[in-house]
């Protein structure tokens, strides 16, 4: 960043409008701001901070108090500042809170904090006014201007206080500030974010592992809880306890079995005979409904009909509609003539007053005629200068050379320097990316992981939807083989029952007074059964019902066994699905994020060489050094040119002082002089052509008005076409016996008088089928009796409950038994797989330790690489100690001491005593010049690590007071010469002090006076 122009309004002590043009100072190199104690110098670089950052340099003060006390209420505080960052200038304008005059009535209103940034590029200093400063980039909203200037710059307010501007302590604070505030300041200042987030994602993938071991045995554990037990002895114990309850289990379920086949066989009879009673009840219901919409079937045929005759009328009610479309467009073409007509008319009213104001305006060719005079004259006195002109000429023109090398080397300079700051860019952009590179790629193994746990979620969530249906099936299933079982089951019973009769009756048929009975051996037999042989049971009947019954029995138990291992299936489903973690999105939404930060990956490109694109760099730094001196040179020669022009320039401004200045330059006399003739030529050619167009605009209304009539005519002979043809339509509608309303209210039956007629055929049709139907349902129910279904039903539902219950409690066991054992066999698997994993795992988690800063020496991997820069910083501020000490000191790290973070600790190295010792035993100047090294060398490693930060000027704020003066010059005079070969790298530096020697050394710069109104900034000139 290179100062250009400081602009302070009623600022600290400036209550007026004070400008500080740093353009000549900057060019200077080493440039100083003097004046007395209290008197403004630091507050030139508070209202730079301020411009840039919207905060003063000392942190403690507040906005407010920014305002010059002395200045008038009517003017408001403000600043704005012009700088450079390499061949772009920009312009930041500030007003800071305050308290402002109302501007009705009296009091003071609250007036906040506004900020504005513009880009002038292209525009001389000369050329920034408060109205023109160029294109805005950002407006009003404070954090948004904050933000587009540190983006542009590189830094905040805070380093820009580091490494910029070097208040008066600050960077002695920075000298002696702990390892922990000195990384907060170096972290920004260099990017090591890389080396930060290696060691942070080794410390996540170590947690990660050690994670997931804890978690899976965990799982093992909780999985254990699940079912029940403490431990894998637990575990065995119980599936020795679940094989017994198994066997028990399964001869209950055999029980309930066969007493479902007899209530299954009774309700298949009774379900037949009552689906022939709800046939003939259908059957009935269609019959009667078909006969309630006869009356509707016959409106429909009558429709039909009148729909015939109104079709012959469509062609006579098109020849309407097309009458009544010709009137339309015969309107439409009238009501435009009359349009054209009146347009024409106000056309040429509009050329008469034209014509009017032409004529009021015939004095201007007069005045035109004069002017042409005059520049005659002004023509002659050039040509008369001509000799001299061409003097002033060749002066330019060696000027204009000196310029173009100038320039070219500037150029030439500035194209390494954009180069080099494009490349710095590039290798910050590459770092940039190998940093996006790990960040996606730690996203998206984490995705990745969620991706995975989203799967296995979905599935478990599609198996219960499985099992569920599966379930509902066979419960389907089981009720309809249940109750097959229960009417099967009935018959058994009652073959049963009918064979016993028929034996008792051969049983009786044999039985003698006094002869004891086979069966019971009584004597007396009072009551012997009698029946008809004929009409009992047969024992073939018997067996068969028996068969049938058995076999619907194992149909259902089958099915009851399937049911229950269906519901088994579906509860360990529920709990495995339970266990898992409900995933944060869909597996499809992580399936796309996997691939979004997969597309994002593969669009970071082929990875770049980071150390040759560093050695590139280093090489372009020599060349631009080499190139800076040439500049310097052609700097010179050109401010000579510069001179010698001048004088010559005078001279030539004496003799064309009776010349405007604009019409001093032949092509533009010439130019001005063809405008006034052409002007001249205009107004007369203006005149003629308001003549003209007054006469053509006459004849246009004439014409309109003949086609508006002819308009009028058609539309009169169109209307009488439009009569006859309502006339003939009319006459056809007596003919069909329609008036025009039925005819409108029968065109939309029209369209479907096919479809209509074929509705009315296929109704009769269905009346026919219908009553047959009825017919032969009630012959096939006459003799039957209709059959109690709910107390067969509920007969053989009881059954098969009782089935299913034991079928459940004995497939409960037998499920039981199996995942005990699954369980027993996965555990195992388990946790000798993660005995694996964590041995596995401990090299990881010890480096992951190692860079986190669990070592011996407390130093993580961040603060160790930028250790490594801050070696870089050390070693450039030892190019400018050792110089200012006669070589007796150097700076060097202290990685040593303290409990808490180490590693960027500062000492000094004593060549007098061969020893190194704290920074906190150097005297005040000696700790001056130890800091003021320290922030020099910074802000050399700071922009040659940052392609982005360019410090083309710093300012030191004070500090010289405290240096020895030896001869009138001392220590002080090596400082100001470590100063000035800094200025020859191509760098301006600007010094705030009071130190008369200083003045003396460095007279270049401005001076700050002080008195009882407030103080102002004098320039002082280049030496």
């Amino acid at each position: 960043m290179r100062p250009v122009r400081l602009t302070m309004q009623a600022f600290g002590p400036y209550p007026g409008r004070v400008v500080v043009d740093f353009r000549d100072a900057v060019d200077a190199g080493l440039f100083g701001i003097y004046g007395q104690t209290g008197s403004g110098k630091s507050t030139i670089f508070s209202a730079i901070t301020f411009a840039l950052f919207g905060a003063p340099t000392k942190t403690d003060q507040d906005a407010p108090s920014l305002r010059a006390d002395h200045a008038d209420a009517g003017i408001l505080t403000e600043v704005e500042f012009v700088f450079d960052i390499g061949e772009r200038r920009f312009v930041i304008w500030r007003k800071p809170d305050q308290m402002r005059p109302k501007q009705r009535g009296s009091g003071e209103t609250a007036s906040v904090h506004e900020a504005r940034l513009f880009d002038a590029t292209g525009l001389s200093v000369d050329e920034i006014t408060d109205n023109r400063r160029g294109k805005i980039i950002a407006e009003k909203k404070v954090g948004v201007v904050n933000a587009a200037i540190s983006d542009m710059l590189g830094y905040g307010a805070d380093q820009f206080r580091q490494i910029v501007l070097l208040p008066q302590g600050r960077f002695e604070t920075f000298l002696a500030a702990k390892t922990k505030d000195r990384l907060e300041i170096l972290r920004d200042l260099f990017d090591v974010s890389l080396y930060r987030d290696l060691a942070a994602r080794l410390k996540a993938d170590a947690a990660s592992a050690e994670n997931h071991v804890r978690g899976e045995r965990d799982a093992c554990s909780r999985d254990l809880a699940r079912a029940g037990f403490e431990s894998t002895d637990a575990l065995a114990a119980g599936i020795v306890e679940a094989e017994r309850r198994h066997a028990e289990h399964l001869e209950i379920e055999n029980a309930a079995r066969q007493a479902l086949e007899v209530a299954q066989i009774a309700l298949r009879d009774a379900e037949a005979i009552e689906a022939k009673f709800k046939a003939a009840e259908t059957t009935a219901s269609a019959l009667a409904a078909l006969q309630a919409s006869k009356y509707e079937a016959d409106a429909l045929a009558e429709r039909v009909a009148k729909a015939e005759r109104a079709r012959s009328l469509l062609d006579a009610e098109a020849r309407v509609t097309e009458a009544a479309n010709e009137i339309s467009k015969l309107e439409e073409e009238l009501q435009n003539a009359q349009g054209s007509a009146e347009k024409a008319a106000n056309a040429a009213k509009l050329a008469a007053e034209a014509l009017a104001r032409e004529t009021a305006r015939a004095g201007e060719i007069e005045v035109l005629r004069r002017q042409l005079e005059e520049l005659d004259r002004h023509q002659q006195t050039l040509e008369k200068a001509s000799g001299t002109k061409n003097a002033v000429e060749k002066m330019h023109a060696a000027e204009r050379k000196a310029s173009v090398e100038l320039d070219s080397a500037q150029q030439t300079l500035t194209s390494l320097q954009n180069a080099r700051g494009e490349k710095s860019e590039l290798l910050k952009v590459a770092r940039a990316t190998e940093t996006r590179r790990h960040e996606i790629g730690v996203r998206l193994a984490a995705l990745q992981v969620s991706f995975t746990a989203a799967e296995a979620f979905e599935k478990a969530g599609k198996e219960i939807l499985a099992a569920n249906a599966n379930a509902e099936k066979l419960h389907s299933a089981h009720e309809t083989a249940q109750r097959r079982a229960e009417e099967t089951l009935t018959k058994f019973e009652d073959a049963e029952q009918k064979l016993s009769a028929a034996q008792a009756l051969h049983l009786a048929a044999k039985l003698e007074a006094d002869t004891p009975c086979p069966v019971c051996g009584a004597t007396e037999h009072p009551a012997p059964a009698t029946r008809a042989l004929e009409n009992v049971e047969s024992d073939q009947t018997f067996r068969d019902a028996k068969t049938a019954w058995q076999q619907a029995d194992l149909v259902a138990r089958d099915v009851a066994k399937k049911l229950a291992a269906a519901r088994s299936i579906l509860r360990e489903r529920e709990d495995r699905q339970s266990g898992m973690q409900r995933p944060s999105d869909s597996a499809a939404v992580l399936n796309g994020k996997v691939h979004g930060e997969q597309q994002a990956l593969d669009g970071l490109g082929p990875k770049i060489d980071l150390g040759r694109a560093e050695t590139e760099i280093e090489g372009l730094d020599g060349e631009i050094a080499a190139l800076a001196t040439t500049r310097d040179a052609l700097r010179y020669a050109y401010s000579e040119c510069q001179k010698a022009t001048s004088v010559a320039h005078a001279r030539l401004e004496e003799m064309l002082s009776a010349v405007p200045l604009p019409l001093r330059d032949r092509t533009t006399l010439t130019a001005t002089r063809e405008t006034a003739s052409q002007a001249l030529t205009d107004r007369e050619s203006t005149k003629a052509a308001a003549e003209k167009k007054a006469s053509e605009t006459r004849d246009a209304t004439l014409t309109a008005q003949k086609d508006q009539q002819a308009a009028g005519n058609a539309l009169a002979s169109g209307r009488e076409r439009q009569q006859k043809a309502i006339g003939a339509f009319k006459s056809r509608l007596v003919e069909a016996g329609l008036s025009e309303e039925d005819f409108r209210s029968l065109k939309p039956a029209i369209a479907s008088i096919d479809m209509d007629r074929a509705t009315v055929e296929q109704h009769s049709r269905k009346l026919v089928i219908a009553k047959d139907a009825a017919e032969n349902a009630a012959e096939a129910i006459r003799e039957q009796v209709r059959p109690d279904l709910a107390a067969v039903t509920a007969r053989q539902k009881e059954a098969g409950e009782k089935l299913s219950d034991a079928a459940r409690e004995q497939l409960d066991a037998e499920l039981r038994l199996q995942n005990l054992t699954k369980l027993r066999d996965e555990l195992a698997d388990t946790l000798r797989r993660l005995d694996a994993a964590e041995a596995a795992s401990g090299p990881l988690r010890k480096l992951a330790e190692l860079v986190n800063g669990e070592n011996a020496q407390k130093l993580d991997l961040e603060t160790f690489a930028i250790g490594a820069m801050f070696d870089q910083v050390l070693e450039a501020a030892n190019l400018r100690i050792g110089p200012m000490t006669n070589n007796r000191y150097r700076l060097e790290r202290d990685l040593e001491g303290g409990r808490g973070r180490r590693g960027l600790g500062i000492q000094v190295f004593d060549t007098y005593t061969g020893k190194s010792r704290p920074t906190s035993t150097l005297s005040g100047g000696e700790t001056f010049i130890a800091a003021l090294a320290l922030a020099l060398g910074l802000a050399d490693v700071v922009e040659s690590a940052s392609g982005k930060i360019r410090l083309d000027t710093i300012f030191i704020d004070e500090g010289f007071g405290s240096l020895d003066t030896e001869n009138g010059a001392g220590t002080l005079d090596q400082v100001l010469q470590v100063l000035s070969k800094l200025v020859s790298q191509n760098r301006s530096v600007g010094i705030i002090s009071h130190v008369p020697l200083v003045q003396e050394a460095i007279p270049n710069g401005f001076y700050v006076r002080k008195d009882i109104t407030g103080s102002t900034v004098e320039s002082r000139g280049v030496i």
